[in-house]
């Protein structure tokens, strides 16, 4: 399984050069032939990002529906925790939860931020999912 990062969603909604492999793999996590997490903080980011209370409704609303995906909500706690362990491995904070999480959990991280290749947790692209 997977934990999928913001970048892959805004990879799509801006039509940058990956964005028909984020489609392709995202169609994926749709339908639920492939199971995947995101944070709950992710999908604020992204939700800060869109700013429109009608765009953002229409995401979470779509998202909501999606079979292979399950948000996922840190505690407080785990957020202090997830900070230690991003500073101890030299990430910023939100790319430490993203790591936290898929450290606790065994998933490999679904991005294109190359940080994650200095962490011993597992980094892939969407072209690199079959599903």
């Amino acid at each position: 399984m997977y934990l999928v990062d913001a970048n892959v969603f805004l990879e799509l909604l801006y039509k940058r050069d990956g964005w028909r492999e984020c489609r392709d793999f995202l169609n994926k996590v749709k339908a639920g032939a492939i199971k995947s997490h995101v944070l709950h903080f992710t999908l604020h980011g992204i939700s800060a990002i869109f700013g429109d209370p009608k765009l953002v409704s229409r995401f979470l609303s779509e998202i909501a529906t999606w079979r292979g995906l399950t948000v996922i909500d840190l505690s407080i706690d785990e957020e202090v925790v997830a900070s230690e362990l991003a500073n101890s491995v030299g990430l910023d904070f939100d790319d430490g939860l993203q790591y936290y999480y898929a450290k606790k959990a065994g998933l490999q991280i679904v991005s294109f931020d190359r940080d994650f290749d200095k962490t011993d947790v597992k980094r892939v692209e969407p072209k690199d999912i079959s599903g």
